[in-house]
């Protein structure tokens, strides 16, 4: 019995490295960013880059509750509907 052929993808150095940071970037943890932004001193003066599923926020955070986030703008988001946050 012969088996099928299998395809050979062709492997690079480059898409492993793009292949793995993507992997790296899917397993952040929100709440542990946001635990770390709120440790540090500088919070309010530190722009923050957010991204749900609806929208994007260039902002500041300002307060938190267990579910949500505040912005400078008063702007509240709900923690688990943040797809990305990183700071500049």
């Amino acid at each position: 019995m012969k088996l099928p052929n299998i395809y050979k993808g062709k492997v690079n150095e480059d898409n492993n490295l793009r292949m793995a940071y993507a992997s790296k970037e899917e397993n952040i943890d929100v709440k542990d960013i946001i635990n770390k932004l709120f440790k540090q001193n500088k919070l309010y003066k530190q722009d923050v880059y957010i991204e749900t599923k609806d929208k994007t926020y260039n902002t500041k955070i300002i307060g938190r509750t267990n579910e949500h986030i505040i912005t400078i703008n008063n702007e509240v988001i709900k923690i688990d509907e943040i797809i990305k946050i990183k700071t500049s």
